[in-house]
């Protein structure tokens, strides 16, 4: 190698370090010197993208607020044109109301004018006629005769309110009814009347009216409805099973009926949900019509059982059934010889708004009864307990500081009543018949202190 070629691989040696060098240093130094200003565009591209999303928050906000607001306008709006328009139309109707009333009452006016102008007129006829017969020769006759002699002038009854003509319809008997209801066509349409048919008392016509009679009559007021009365009625099951077509009644009535069964019951309590009084007394059902109270007859307040005696113990317990008849207020257990502590037990503690109850009777029934009713009744009123010897003076006493009116005899049950103090039926031989004039009830006596108690 030539010194010439040397200098010269050294020259370009040292001039390609240097220029590596130099570009290494301007790479470093220059950035340094443009960092502050990028920096300053980062913060505000930064600044620029923050203030964008806020206001795109707050205007979203904003939307929501404003569409929220314009929703509640909407609905007070639509709240208030409902509200106006119950407001005319109850302006309207009452209005319509005042104005038929009006008119009724106009009528109603003047009907009543009508029939003072009918009864003067008749009156006056009355004493021409009296004045008459004065000055004739013949001896004055009396004023009974005259009202009964010669034409008497017409008072039409049904001239009368139709108010007038119900009130005086509504104290005639069932047997009363049908008798006018064959004087006339206008008498019988008057007898048509369906306010005179709410309540229906079939036992004061049970030896002369037949079963076809009450089953028409049944299906044609079965919508008006609400008390029958068919105590002793001696009918079929077929005529039981068309009470259940009268789907408002309340009250019903079905004592010392020797025909009524389980079967007939079942119709009954199927068809008539709403009957809130029920009398079973002296009949011979069963436990079979004792669950079926429980399930159909929620609102039943008054039930009487008295001198039933094929229902047990089993039987009173199935009214605390799933709902059961636990709004019941009166219950009349009287003379239901087979009923002992438990049932009451159980009785007593669902049925918490007894108010009456009537265990005369029931010989079985001991102390251990009356510490339930304590427990469970706490609304107890009224408690009769004639001819319970198992039920001691002393525990009677305690009772009469609870409740307001109390009945307690610890003697032994007359013999008419049909069963000894165990509750066994009587032999003929023993059988006394029961007293003129008496029910089948125990004699009330109140006692408040040791002293009255027998």
């Amino acid at each position: 190698m030539t010194p010439e070629l040397m200098i010269k691989a050294c020259t370009f040696y040292t001039g390609r370090l240097v220029k590596t060098h130099f570009c290494s240093w301007r790479d470093i130094a220059i950035p340094l010197t443009n960092e502050d200003d990028e920096l300053a565009e980062k913060i505000e591209r930064a600044m620029k993208y923050n203030n964008f999303r806020l206001q795109k928050y707050v205007f979203h906000l904003w939307h929501s607020y404003v569409k929220g607001q314009k929703k509640q306008l909407t609905d007070t709006l639509s709240q208030v044109q409902k509200m106006l328009h119950c407001y005319k139309l109850t302006a309207i109707l009452t209005k319509w109301r005042d104005k038929a009333r009006l008119k009724y009452k106009k009528r109603e006016d003047e009907l009543i004018l009508k029939h003072e102008l009918q009864l003067l007129k008749w009156r006056n006829n009355l004493k021409l006629k009296l004045a008459a017969n004065e000055e004739s020769i013949f001896p004055e006759p009396s004023l009974s005769k005259v009202s009964l002699e010669g034409n008497i002038p017409e008072c039409d009854i049904s001239l009368l309110p139709q108010r007038a003509v119900s009130q005086i319809f509504f104290y005639l008997s069932l047997k009363d009814k049908i008798i006018c209801s064959h004087v006339c066509h206008s008498w019988m349409l008057m007898t048509q009347a369906s306010s005179l048919w709410n309540g229906i008392d079939f036992s004061t016509v049970k030896n002369i009216i037949t079963d076809k009679y009450i089953v028409s009559t049944l299906q044609r007021w079965r919508l008006n409805v609400l008390r029958l009365n068919f105590r002793g009625c001696i009918l079929r099951l077929k005529t039981l099973r068309s009470v259940s077509l009268c789907r408002n009644l309340q009250e019903l009535n079905v004592s010392d009926c020797p025909t009524l069964t389980d079967e007939s019951m079942r119709y009954i309590s199927e068809g008539c949900p709403g009957v809130l009084y029920l009398n079973l007394s002296n009949t011979i059902i069963t436990n079979r019509t004792m669950r079926l109270l429980p399930r159909h007859f929620h609102n039943l307040q008054n039930l009487s059982l008295a001198y039933c005696k094929k229902f047990t113990d089993k039987g009173l317990r199935y009214l605390n059934l799933g709902d059961g008849c636990h709004k019941l207020i009166y219950l009349d257990l009287s003379g239901c010889t087979q009923i002992t502590d438990s049932a009451i037990e159980m009785l007593s503690a669902k049925c918490h708004y007894l108010h009456i109850l009537d265990i005369s009777g029931c010989v079985l029934l001991t102390d251990q009864m009356l510490e339930d009713l304590q427990i469970g009744c706490k609304q107890l009123r009224i408690l009769k307990m004639q001819y319970c010897r198992l039920i001691s003076m002393e525990a009677a006493k305690r009772m009469s500081s609870i409740v307001q009116q109390q009945e307690y005899n610890p003697g032994d049950p007359p013999l008419w009543f049909g069963y000894d103090y165990e509750g066994k039926p009587l032999t003929r031989q023993h059988e006394i018949p029961p007293p003129k004039n008496v029910e089948w009830t125990v004699t009330e006596s109140t006692h408040s202190s040791q002293e009255e108690v027998v």
